[in-house]
């Protein structure tokens, strides 16, 4: 059974060893559930929007925060006779208007009047799962495959580390450990971004472009001085807690 998947330990499980898997919405099939079910693996599995197994009638009704974002879910129980199943649907407020907003927006746009979307869809997610965990932490372990996957992204595209071009064991060691470090400091700025609200606006690629604008310049007098801080950067410097970086 081929299935890509993210595989996440539980430190906090009675066996360390087992696993939980998160899968792609497009390797779903009740074969594969079927064969994590007879090993004893747990997993979670999202589901397409247009899938049939989503219950949309289920009224979300049960909040939480997630990175400053309002989540909504329900969920019921399934039992698919090799175990039991929980079925979670949730509403991502946020979501649903930026949704709902792009539908208007074609809507206008492309004089394409009643275009045929359920509109009790928009912003939903639902999934499946055989954890025995309430739904706001169902959520936060599937929302982690974004963490990875940006971890993925920013080492193939950021650093380029799909191009090693080094024949010696050893230099190959050494080119992986500083990508490592480049990594952590990336996650480091990311973690800035975030915590400020940011991310919509400003990049870790933007962030460091705006910072490579300022330079220490030493002058014939022995002096070190900074050059002039554009005011993009002054304003950026309280809000990302750069006092310490740009003074």
């Amino acid at each position: 059974m081929k299935v890509f998947c993210l595989i996440h330990c539980n430190l906090a499980c009675k066996q360390p060893k087992k696993a939980n898997i998160t899968n792609k919405q497009r390797f779903f099939s009740k074969s594969n559930v079927y064969g994590l079910l007879s090993v004893g693996t747990s997993f979670i599995q999202p589901f397409k929007q247009n899938s049939k197994l989503i219950d949309y009638k289920l009224k979300p009704d049960k909040p939480f925060m997630h990175r400053n974002r309002s989540i909504k879910f329900t969920s019921k129980e399934l039992d698919e006779g090799n175990g039991k199943l929980r079925l979670f649907l949730y509403e991502d407020v946020l979501l649903r208007g930026e949704e709902h907003s792009n539908l208007i927006k074609i809507q206008v746009t492309q004089e394409k009047q009643g275009v045929g979307v359920d509109e009790s869809r928009l912003g939903k997610v639902s999934i499946l799962t055989n954890l025995d965990w309430d739904g706001e932490r169902v959520y936060e372990l599937f929302k982690e495959k974004e963490d990875v996957e940006l971890v993925f992204d920013a080492m193939k595209n950021e650093f380029e580390n799909d191009k090693c071009y080094l024949g010696d064991s050893d230099a190959v060691r050494g080119y992986f450990f500083v990508s490592f470090l480049s990594l952590y400091l990336y996650f480091r700025v990311l973690e800035r971004i975030r915590a400020a609200g940011l991310t919509c606006d400003l990049s870790v690629e933007g962030l460091l472009f705006l910072l490579s604008k300022v330079y220490m310049v030493k002058y014939n007098d022995g002096k070190e001085r900074l050059t002039e801080i554009p005011a993009k950067v002054e304003k950026l410097i309280p809000v990302l807690n750069l006092e310490n970086v740009l003074p």
